[in-house]
């Protein structure tokens, strides 16, 4: 297992287990890509047949309830998954047509983030935003 997982578990307070290390080796090596917990699942039961489903998502909701793993809803109904060890949390674009997902820097929202909590005196913890449209290829297609 990577010596990142071990550490970013550790850091949370966290036994890193085989199984958490797993999990997050997937999550990290998806390179961008928004993964379900079957995508997990499979991922894991390649190198690891034994690797029991359950598990899986008893570690995605564990791994998400730290802030190690985030959680989004890209408006398919299923809940898809990606590691946060990076200080480049984003948003996501999602074309209703195709499914694209497009990745949206968080600083984007920095400006209206500040002005929403002052004018209503809130403390923001995190935000996760989803913005459903039409990608430009699906427009195109559609002209």
């Amino acid at each position: 297992m990577s010596e990142t997982t071990t550490h970013l578990l550790r850091s949370a307070g966290f036994r890193a287990t085989p199984q958490r290390q797993m999990v997050l080796q997937v999550l990290r090596e998806a390179n961008g890509r928004h993964l379900t917990a079957d995508d997990v699942c499979r991922a894991v039961q390649d190198r690891y047949p034994s690797f029991n489903r359950s598990t899986t998502y008893r570690v995605l909701e564990m791994l998400s309830a730290i802030g190690l793993v985030q959680q989004t809803r890209l408006g398919d109904g299923v809940a898809h998954f990606e590691v946060v060890d990076h200080p480049d949390r984003h948003h996501h674009l999602v074309c209703v047509r195709c499914g694209k997902v497009q990745n949206v820097p968080a600083e984007v929202l920095g400006e209206i983030s500040v002005r929403l909590a002052e004018r209503h005196e809130f403390h923001i913890g995190t935000v996760d935003l989803m913005i459903r449209g039409e990608c430009a290829a699906c427009r195109g297609r559609a002209g």
